[in-house]
């Protein structure tokens, strides 16, 4: 090789490493940034699944609460009633109390249908139907005249009843605490 070639090759080299130089380095750049924009995407991914669960959870818990608050409300005024019934002082504005209360527990259920696991509907279902039952037995036996005497619509019966919704209303409350991770349960 000449000595003018020599020096012509190595500034080619030199020129060609300087621009492979610079290629490599916006590759490795737009690669890194790719990473880390493929990194945010799916912290962003998984921070609104994240935000999706708590709110689903927080949505049943708010359920959980209304329909327990609807619950004890309802067989309050079941126990009410009854006692109006016994001492025969039963007026409109507590016949209007039931009728509210056993509004709201229906809407309070309603709800309850639409958003908790099945396994949880499952104890809010015996509860419902038994405050629906109740109310059944307590409207006959306050209609004029008074329906003929089942063996489960005496004023005796009835009271038993309103006081057995204890244990269910117990339960429900139980089981929704441990859907929600609250509670655990007993040994």
């Amino acid at each position: 090789m000449s000595t003018t070639v020599v020096p012509l090759v190595i500034a080619f080299l030199g020129i060609v490493g300087t621009l492979a130089s610079a290629l490599m380095t916006q590759r490795l750049a737009a690669k890194a940034k790719a990473l880390e924009l493929d990194r945010s995407a799916r912290q962003r991914a998984e921070e609104r699944r994240h935000e999706t669960e708590r709110a689903s959870a927080e949505a049943v818990r708010s359920c959980y609460v209304g329909l327990n608050t609807a619950s004890l409300d309802y067989q309050s005024e079941l126990n009410h009633f009854w006692h109006a019934l016994r001492t025969g002082r039963v007026t409109d504005d507590v016949r209007s109390r039931l009728d509210d209360a056993r509004r709201e527990h229906r809407a309070r259920y309603s709800e309850a249908q639409m958003r908790i696991p099945d396994d949880v509907l499952d104890v809010v279902d015996g509860v419902h139907r038994r405050l629906n039952h109740i109310y059944g037995v307590l409207k006959r036996l306050d209609s004029e005249p008074p329906p003929h005497s089942e063996d489960d619509e005496s004023l005796d019966e009835a009271h038993h009843q309103v006081m057995g919704l204890w244990e269910q209303l117990t339960e429900m409350r139980r089981t929704m605490r441990r859907s929600i991770g609250v509670a655990m349960d007993s040994p």
